[in-house]
Protein backbone atom coordinates (compact mmCIF):
# COMPACT_ATOMS: atom_id res chain seq x y z
CA UNK A 1 0.00 0.00 0.00
CA UNK A 2 2.37 2.56 1.16
CA UNK A 3 4.89 1.03 -2.16
CA UNK A 4 2.08 2.19 -5.16
CA UNK A 5 1.61 5.87 -2.80
CA UNK A 6 5.88 6.35 -2.81
CA UNK A 7 5.95 5.85 -6.39
CA UNK A 8 2.82 8.15 -7.17
CA UNK A 9 5.24 10.56 -4.99
CA UNK A 10 7.69 9.86 -7.08
CA UNK A 11 6.20 11.08 -10.04
CA UNK A 12 5.23 13.80 -8.39
CA UNK A 13 9.02 14.07 -7.78
CA UNK A 14 9.72 13.96 -11.47
CA UNK A 15 7.43 15.52 -13.55
CA UNK A 16 9.81 16.78 -15.45
CA UNK A 17 10.45 13.63 -16.53
CA UNK A 18 6.06 13.41 -17.89
CA UNK A 19 7.08 16.79 -19.13
CA UNK A 20 9.75 16.04 -21.06
CA UNK A 21 7.55 13.80 -23.56
CA UNK A 22 4.17 15.47 -22.87
CA UNK A 23 3.44 18.69 -24.68
CA UNK A 24 1.74 21.14 -22.64
CA UNK A 25 -1.47 22.87 -23.58
CA UNK A 26 -3.79 25.97 -22.82
CA UNK A 27 -6.74 23.00 -21.68
CA UNK A 28 -4.45 22.62 -18.23
CA UNK A 29 -4.44 25.94 -17.37
CA UNK A 30 -7.73 25.79 -17.01
CA UNK A 31 -7.94 22.25 -15.11
CA UNK A 32 -5.52 23.78 -12.74
CA UNK A 33 -7.53 27.74 -12.58
CA UNK A 34 -5.29 29.59 -14.54
CA UNK A 35 -7.84 30.65 -16.50
CA UNK A 36 -8.63 30.12 -20.07
CA UNK A 37 -9.34 26.51 -20.39
CA UNK A 38 -8.10 24.33 -23.11
CA UNK A 39 -8.01 20.71 -24.33
CA UNK A 40 -5.55 17.48 -24.48
CA UNK A 41 -6.12 14.10 -24.71
CA UNK A 42 -5.33 10.24 -24.44
CA UNK A 43 -4.74 6.51 -25.26
CA UNK A 44 -5.10 3.06 -24.12
CA UNK A 45 -7.82 -5.66 -25.39
CA UNK A 46 -11.63 -8.65 -24.13
CA UNK A 47 -12.83 -5.92 -21.45
CA UNK A 48 -14.21 -4.68 -18.67
CA UNK A 49 -15.55 -1.42 -19.45
CA UNK A 50 -15.99 0.54 -17.55
CA UNK A 51 -1.52 10.91 1.32
CA UNK A 52 2.10 10.85 1.11
CA UNK A 53 3.28 14.02 -0.78
CA UNK A 54 6.57 14.84 -2.04
CA UNK A 55 8.56 17.72 -0.03
CA UNK A 56 7.54 20.07 -3.30
CA UNK A 57 4.28 19.18 -3.75
CA UNK A 58 2.74 22.19 -2.94
CA UNK A 59 4.89 24.04 -5.20
CA UNK A 60 3.43 24.79 -8.35
CA UNK A 61 3.66 22.36 -11.70
CA UNK A 62 4.59 23.12 -14.80
CA UNK A 63 1.54 23.42 -17.14
CA UNK A 64 0.60 20.08 -19.28
CA UNK A 65 -0.01 20.75 -22.96
CA UNK A 66 -0.19 17.61 -25.17
CA UNK A 67 -0.11 18.23 -29.09
CA UNK A 68 0.73 14.82 -30.35
CA UNK A 69 -3.02 14.45 -32.84
CA UNK A 70 -5.53 11.13 -31.72
CA UNK A 71 -6.70 9.39 -34.20
CA UNK A 72 -9.46 6.46 -34.32
CA UNK A 73 -8.30 2.95 -33.96
CA UNK A 74 -10.58 -0.01 -34.24
CA UNK A 75 -12.27 -1.30 -31.24
CA UNK A 76 -10.98 -5.14 -30.60
CA UNK A 77 -13.35 -7.97 -30.38
CA UNK A 78 -14.83 -9.79 -27.34
CA UNK A 79 -17.08 -8.72 -24.75
CA UNK A 80 -15.92 -5.47 -22.70
CA UNK A 81 -17.61 -4.03 -19.76
CA UNK A 82 -18.29 -0.32 -19.87
CA UNK A 83 -18.24 2.25 -16.84
CA UNK A 84 -21.45 3.70 -18.22
CA UNK A 85 -23.45 1.46 -20.38
CA UNK A 86 -25.77 4.63 -20.69
CA UNK A 87 -23.81 6.95 -22.51
CA UNK A 88 -23.79 7.31 -26.07
CA UNK A 89 -20.60 7.56 -28.30
CA UNK A 90 -21.26 10.39 -30.84
CA UNK A 91 -19.88 9.41 -34.53
CA UNK A 92 -17.50 12.17 -34.54
CA UNK A 93 -15.64 11.03 -31.58
CA UNK A 94 -12.33 8.78 -31.80
CA UNK A 95 -11.72 5.58 -29.93
CA UNK A 96 -8.39 5.53 -28.17
CA UNK A 97 -6.85 2.37 -26.92
CA UNK A 98 -3.79 1.64 -25.11
CA UNK A 99 -3.31 -2.15 -26.07
CA UNK A 100 0.05 -3.13 -23.74
CA UNK A 101 -2.13 -1.14 -20.65
CA UNK A 102 -5.61 -2.81 -21.71
CA UNK A 103 -7.64 0.18 -21.22
CA UNK A 104 -9.54 2.47 -23.63
CA UNK A 105 -12.23 5.22 -23.82
CA UNK A 106 -13.32 7.56 -26.08
CA UNK A 107 -12.74 11.63 -26.88
CA UNK A 108 -14.07 13.54 -29.37
CA UNK A 109 -12.44 14.23 -32.79
CA UNK A 110 -10.02 16.94 -32.83
CA UNK A 111 -8.67 16.10 -29.06
CA UNK A 112 -4.51 15.81 -28.45
CA UNK A 113 -2.81 14.22 -26.23
CA UNK A 114 0.44 12.65 -24.71
CA UNK A 115 1.78 9.82 -22.57
CA UNK A 116 5.25 9.09 -20.55
CA UNK A 117 5.91 6.30 -17.89
CA UNK A 118 8.02 7.13 -14.62
CA UNK A 119 8.42 4.63 -12.26
CA UNK A 120 6.02 1.92 -13.67
CA UNK A 121 2.69 3.91 -13.42
CA UNK A 122 1.58 5.04 -17.16
CA UNK A 123 0.35 8.67 -17.15
CA UNK A 124 -1.60 10.26 -20.19
CA UNK A 125 -2.46 13.81 -20.39
CA UNK A 126 -5.34 15.06 -22.65
CA UNK A 127 -7.61 17.85 -23.87
CA UNK A 128 -10.69 17.80 -26.20
CA UNK A 129 -10.99 20.81 -28.51
CA UNK A 130 -13.09 24.39 -27.94
CA UNK A 131 -15.84 24.42 -27.35
CA UNK A 132 -16.03 21.56 -24.86
CA UNK A 133 -12.49 22.44 -23.53
CA UNK A 134 -12.30 19.59 -21.00
CA UNK A 135 -9.00 17.95 -19.68
CA UNK A 136 -8.17 14.47 -18.90
CA UNK A 137 -5.80 12.45 -17.32
CA UNK A 138 -5.00 8.82 -16.78
CA UNK A 139 -2.64 6.55 -14.16
CA UNK A 140 -2.10 2.82 -14.66
CA UNK A 141 -0.08 0.26 -12.81
CA UNK A 142 -0.64 -2.66 -11.32
CA UNK A 143 -0.91 -3.35 -7.21
CA UNK A 144 -3.52 -6.42 -6.68
CA UNK A 145 -3.46 -4.89 -3.26
CA UNK A 146 -5.13 -1.37 -4.10
CA UNK A 147 -8.95 -1.03 -3.09
CA UNK A 148 -10.88 1.73 -5.19
CA UNK A 149 -10.48 4.01 -1.72
CA UNK A 150 -6.83 3.75 -2.32
CA UNK A 151 -7.27 4.39 -5.76
CA UNK A 152 -8.86 7.80 -5.02
CA UNK A 153 -6.29 8.55 -2.88
CA UNK A 154 -3.76 8.27 -5.25
CA UNK A 155 -6.02 10.49 -7.25
CA UNK A 156 -6.09 12.83 -4.87
CA UNK A 157 -2.13 12.75 -4.41
CA UNK A 158 -1.59 13.22 -8.18
CA UNK A 159 -3.58 16.29 -8.63
CA UNK A 160 -1.63 17.87 -4.88
CA UNK A 161 1.53 16.99 -6.65
CA UNK A 162 0.16 19.29 -9.56
CA UNK A 163 -0.05 22.07 -6.62
CA UNK A 164 -3.71 21.70 -6.24
CA UNK A 165 -5.86 21.85 -2.90
CA UNK A 166 -8.43 18.70 -3.59
CA UNK A 167 -11.43 18.19 -1.54
CA UNK A 168 -13.01 15.06 -2.91
CA UNK A 169 -16.02 13.54 -2.03
CA UNK A 170 -17.08 9.93 -1.77
CA UNK A 171 -16.82 7.19 -4.35
CA UNK A 172 -20.24 5.48 -5.40
CA UNK A 173 -20.14 2.49 -6.57
CA UNK A 174 -21.15 2.02 -10.34
CA UNK A 175 -20.20 -1.83 -10.26
CA UNK A 176 -17.81 -4.43 -9.52
CA UNK A 177 -15.05 -2.98 -11.30
CA UNK A 178 -15.65 0.87 -11.28
CA UNK A 179 -16.57 3.65 -8.73
CA UNK A 180 -16.99 6.86 -9.11
CA UNK A 181 -16.59 10.76 -7.51
CA UNK A 182 -16.30 14.30 -7.78
CA UNK A 183 -13.79 16.59 -6.93
CA UNK A 184 -12.54 20.25 -6.89
CA UNK A 185 -9.57 21.60 -6.78
CA UNK A 186 -8.14 25.39 -5.64
CA UNK A 187 -4.69 26.43 -6.62
CA UNK A 188 -2.34 28.33 -5.08
CA UNK A 189 -3.72 31.79 -7.51
CA UNK A 190 -7.30 31.08 -6.10
CA UNK A 191 -8.22 29.40 -9.56
CA UNK A 192 -10.93 26.68 -9.34
CA UNK A 193 -11.58 24.10 -10.89
CA UNK A 194 -14.08 20.63 -10.66
CA UNK A 195 -13.91 16.90 -11.97
CA UNK A 196 -15.61 13.14 -12.18
CA UNK A 197 -12.50 10.57 -10.80
CA UNK A 198 -13.38 7.49 -12.03
CA UNK A 199 -11.07 4.35 -10.76
CA UNK A 200 -11.26 0.75 -11.69
CA UNK A 201 -9.42 -2.10 -10.39
CA UNK A 202 -9.06 -5.74 -12.52
CA UNK A 203 -7.36 -8.56 -10.67
CA UNK A 204 -3.49 -6.44 -10.36
CA UNK A 205 -4.58 -4.19 -12.85
CA UNK A 206 -5.83 -0.66 -11.53
CA UNK A 207 -6.72 2.74 -13.45
CA UNK A 208 -7.54 6.43 -12.83
CA UNK A 209 -9.24 8.52 -15.14
CA UNK A 210 -9.54 12.92 -13.79
CA UNK A 211 -12.23 14.53 -16.15
CA UNK A 212 -12.36 17.84 -15.49
CA UNK A 213 -12.44 21.94 -16.12
CA UNK A 214 -12.67 24.60 -14.68
CA UNK A 215 -15.52 24.77 -12.35
CA UNK A 216 -17.26 27.95 -13.75
CA UNK A 217 -17.57 25.82 -16.99
CA UNK A 218 -18.31 22.48 -15.63
CA UNK A 219 -21.88 22.30 -15.98
CA UNK A 220 -22.46 23.32 -19.46
CA UNK A 221 -19.18 20.69 -20.35
CA UNK A 222 -20.93 17.77 -18.00
CA UNK A 223 -22.46 15.95 -20.53
CA UNK A 224 -18.53 15.59 -22.25
CA UNK A 225 -17.40 14.58 -19.11
CA UNK A 226 -19.59 11.99 -18.34
CA UNK A 227 -19.05 10.64 -22.00
CA UNK A 228 -15.38 10.15 -21.35
CA UNK A 229 -15.19 8.65 -17.79
CA UNK A 230 -18.59 6.66 -19.12
CA UNK A 231 -16.66 5.27 -22.36
CA UNK A 232 -13.29 3.91 -20.41
CA UNK A 233 -13.30 0.49 -21.19
CA UNK A 234 -10.61 -2.31 -19.50
CA UNK A 235 -9.65 -5.11 -21.77
CA UNK A 236 -8.66 -8.39 -20.67
CA UNK A 237 -5.49 -9.42 -21.76
CA UNK A 238 -4.00 -5.83 -21.50
CA UNK A 239 -1.87 -4.62 -18.79
CA UNK A 240 1.26 -6.25 -19.88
Amino acid sequence: MNGIISTITTVVAKRHEILATIAFTAIIFSLFGCGNTKTVTTSSNDSKSGNNNSTSSKKKADKPNPKTGIYNKKKPEGESKTANKKVPVPSDWVYVYDKNKGYSFAVPSGSHGDASNVESIDVFVAGTPAPSEVAVFVLAYKDKTRTKEDLLNDAVKFLEGMGETVKAGNLSVEDDVYSLAEATTVNSEGGKSKMKILVGTDVTDNYVMIVGTDESKFEVNKEIVDAIWGSFEIWSGGAG
